[in-house]
């Protein structure tokens, strides 16, 4: 889990306000909005440069809007008229062509000095001068002037991911998490980098429970590898898990999310089924494996061939010859056994029926139950049977990792 905290973090991208810099494009049509000039007998120099500066802004011609700014800025008389000046030059030097950050962020402090504008154009150069203050670097006062926008007008789903990152670095995890979440809700639809946000501030606290919570959250709506792997495998972590009776089960629980396997687990699971007595599902392993080119094929020539002759045997008489056995045992186990082959053959009902069987005559420990029964809910599910799959499985209790399987199981059914 170290590993994917680091690999998390690393992926971050930069949030949110490099989106707000945009909104140095609409500035220009800002500059319209400005307020005609009230004031009796402005003088005839501040026309002129004024009238001639914002000609220069919408031919696009930035310096010289903001050259006769400076020109007219001397005979500038009152806030009205200083504001309506410094308009333009926000304008000129926030356009979204133009990277001088320090002249945007000059321009957008000297106007909001100047005073005389209106709430929305303050409310529109706050978001610019956040933005701007990111793509500067100047990461401190961009985060203060981020929250300071989400207090004054609310914050979007970047903005709350942007302070949650950068609470994240900061090791303010609670806050990271608060900010996180106030993303995701904001969000249209689901975005891993939230999520990610989330999952490393838990882990870094140890809350583990609150991140595998995440995990079991967002593993059917990404359907990636990475969490299907951390979500299943964390069942290895169980208490009495016992990985003879279970790795099976977790192979096929990665299989079954899509996820891609190993060689060397693919291998490991083939031996798994070959152990339990389930040669059809080993022998499905070996197909798989031989498809993919796996040198190890060649290798376990010998083994493969037995394999492949004791699962053609197994369809042909020996499973029916082991459910018949089963029927004089006086454990359940043998049934189980015999049910999983009938599974692996595409028998998914007959497996529904032997599993039941299994449970129903008992003389086992719980644990073993409950693994049985988790495999009866996969039967149930390959049936065509979901709801009654997943009845099974919150009937499961056991810390053998068959509970937690069973909850994996639950989230790999959502997919459908």
């Amino acid at each position: 889990m170290q590993t994917f905290g680091k690999a998390l973090r690393n992926s971050l991208p930069a949030l949110g306000l490099g989106l707000i810099g945009a909104l140095g494009a609409a500035s220009v049509s800002l500059v319209a909005a400005a307020p005609a000039m009230a004031q009796q007998g402005p003088k005839k120099e501040f026309v002129e440069n004024y009238n001639a500066a914002k000609t220069a802004l919408s031919s696009r011609q930035f310096a010289q809007a903001i050259q006769k700014v400076d020109a007219a800025a001397p005979h500038a008389s009152g806030t009205q008229q200083k504001s309506a000046l410094e308009q333009i030059r926000v304008a000129a030097s926030c356009d979204a062509s133009i990277k001088n950050h320090a002249g945007c962020i000059s321009a957008i402090e000297k106007a909001k000095a100047t005073g005389g504008l209106q709430a929305s154009l303050v409310q529109n150069y706050d978001k610019m001068l956040a933005g701007r203050y990111n793509e500067s670097g100047q990461n401190a006062k961009a985060l203060s002037q981020t929250k300071s926008n989400i207090a004054a007008y609310g914050g979007s789903a970047g903005d709350y991911a942007f302070v949650a990152r950068n609470e994240l670095a900061a090791k303010n995890y609670g806050e990271a998490i608060k900010f996180a979440q106030k993303a995701i809700d904001a969000s249209g639809k689901p975005n891993k980098t939230y999520y990610n946000i989330l999952l490393n501030a838990y882990q870094a606290q140890n809350k583990l429970d609150d991140f595998y919570r995440v995990v079991e959250k967002i593993a059917p709506i990404f359907r990636e590898d990475t969490y299907w792997r951390m979500l299943i495998e964390r069942s290895r972590k169980e208490k009495n898990y016992r990985g003879a009776d279970a790795n099976l089960d977790v192979y096929r629980a990665l299989q079954q999310a899509g996820v891609k396997l190993k060689p060397e687990e693919m291998l490991e699971m083939a031996e798994a089924a070959r152990n339990a007595a389930i040669p059809i599902e080993a022998a499905n392993i070996w197909d798989l494996m031989a498809k993919a080119g796996d040198p190890q094929v060649a290798k376990n020539k010998a083994k493969v061939d037995q394999v492949k002759k004791n699962a053609a045997a197994d369809k042909a008489t020996e499973l029916a010859k082991s459910e018949a056995s089963a029927a004089t045992r006086a454990s359940g186990e043998p049934y189980s056994v015999t049910a999983a082959g009938y599974l692996a053959s595409g028998n998914a009902k007959k497996a529904v029926e032997l599993y039941q069987k299994s449970i129903a005559k008992g003389e086992m420990d719980p644990g073993k139950v409950d693994l049985i029964k988790l495999r009866l809910g996969v039967a149930q599910l390959k049936d065509g049977k979901k709801a009654d799959a997943v009845k099974t499985w919150q009937s499961i209790k056991s810390d053998n990792g068959a509970a937690w399987l069973a909850k994996s199981w639950i989230a790999i059914s959502k997919g459908g």
